[in-house]
């Protein structure tokens, strides 16, 4: 009888330590599902030098053959909506020659690829450098170069932004008006005809009127201040039907630039008819100083606008600062970080207030001036396009390379 009351006893303690861990284990799957989970961004951390990243080389698009300005820059990658055909255009640096003078020159290149951007083909010169006397001082002859295109197919079209800039045959490069630059934006039924498509243009306040600017754009905080426009890039939400354009302001008094007034700006608009006839609302800033500290420099630059894998919106950016030794700007590598909006401008923050910062590409080789833009298609194995330059006073070359990266 007292073995038998012994191991009723036993069971029972058994059933007690039993209940107890089934409680406790209850109480700490309740705890799990009410405390904040740590949505601390994991950076993904790139060094692109040596093996780490594969040169994107395109077949019949071989560099110009001379030994200080030459290379493909400021990629842009983007894939058709109605095929698998992924794009790039990219920055063309070369010479071309006046007389017996060779004098640099940018022109923007094409090429595709159809098997998810193993292997590219040169298509052709989207935009070559056009001829022509400077309208703002019509005894000055030159060309009218471009650079630093921006592509986005949206429906049945194509569209393109671009920066140009009038380069005189005397002085070069180095001479270029800052009242030449002037924004671009072209619509097309595909990217080969962006050559010939609608254009609309787009300009700052230092921007002459003789390049027949169908909008000039001034932000609110920048109506007493001298600047052009510099590095545009697109984006359409289908959502709202609306066209998002984002620049960056270049205001400079003097010679040097003020970095804390060199912000990153959004437009938007419909865009239906001809881009001439668009009518660009203002929306706010997406980056000013702040940010650019938050992410290593003193303003960012070179904004390309994409999904990721994960479709969250990301903005991928170079922070630069000024390099007063070089009196030039130095590029200090890629970030890739969310966008909350594009309508109400603002960027994605974690738990502890910091910038989601999905991506931080750098080159331990790059020079004093750094690594040049970068852009990125999800739907692209290449990854992250990053540029990697090599600028002096006397020279500049550039290329870009595939990183692999799909954040």
């Amino acid at each position: 009888m007292c073995q038998k009351e012994n191991q009723n006893s036993n069971k029972t303690v058994k059933r007690l330590i039993l209940l107890s861990i089934l409680n406790l284990a209850l109480v700490s799957c309740q705890k799990s599902e009410v405390v904040s989970p740590d949505d601390t961004t994991q950076t993904i951390y790139l060094d692109c030098v040596g093996s780490n990243c594969l040169e994107f080389i395109v077949p019949g698009d071989p560099y110009q053959s001379n030994p200080d300005f030459y290379g493909y820059a400021d990629p842009s990658i983007r894939k058709s909506l109605n095929s698998k055909t992924l794009w790039v255009a990219y920055s063309f640096p070369h010479y071309k020659m006046i007389g017996s003078n060779p004098v640099p020159s940018v022109s923007i290149h094409l090429s595709k690829s159809e098997d998810n951007g193993t292997n590219w083909s040169f298509v052709k010169t989207l935009f070559a450098p056009d001829q022509m006397n400077n309208p703002a001082d019509p005894g000055v002859t030159g060309f009218l170069d471009h650079e630093t295109v921006n592509l986005l197919p949206v429906s049945d079209y194509w569209l393109a932004v671009r920066l140009n800039y009038f380069i005189p045959e005397i002085g070069g490069y180095s001479a270029r008006p800052g009242n030449s630059f002037h924004i671009t934006v072209l619509k097309a039924d595909s990217p080969e005809n962006l050559t010939t498509g609608d254009k609309g243009t787009i300009g700052g306040s230092l921007t002459h009127s003789g390049w027949n600017v169908n909008q000039t754009l001034i932000p609110p905080d920048l109506t007493s201040d001298a600047f052009f426009w510099n590095e545009p890039a697109l984006y359409y939400d289908e959502a709202n039907s609306k066209l998002y354009l984002i620049m960056v302001a270049f205001v400079f008094y003097g010679p040097k630039p003020v970095m804390d007034k060199n912000k990153t700006y959004v437009y938007s608009t419909s865009p239906t008819g001809n881009p001439s006839t668009w009518n660009w609302e203002y929306k706010g800033i997406l980056s000013d100083a702040s940010i650019a500290s938050e992410l290593g420099g003193e303003r960012i630059s070179q904004p390309d606008i994409a999904k990721g894998q994960d479709g969250k919106l990301l903005l991928i950016l170079s922070p630069d600062d000024w390099n007063y030794e070089k009196n030039d700007f130095n590029h200090k590598g890629c970030k890739v970080v969310e966008i909350i909006s594009l309508e109400n401008p603002s960027l994605e923050r974690d738990s502890q207030g910091k910038l989601r910062v999905r991506v931080s590409i750098t080159a331990s080789d790059a020079n004093d001036l750094g690594s040049a833009a970068s852009s990125y298609d999800p739907a692209s194995n290449t990854g992250i396009l990053f540029t990697k330059r090599a600028k002096t006073d006397t020279s500049l070359t550039a290329n870009i390379w595939k990183t692999g990266i799909k954040p």
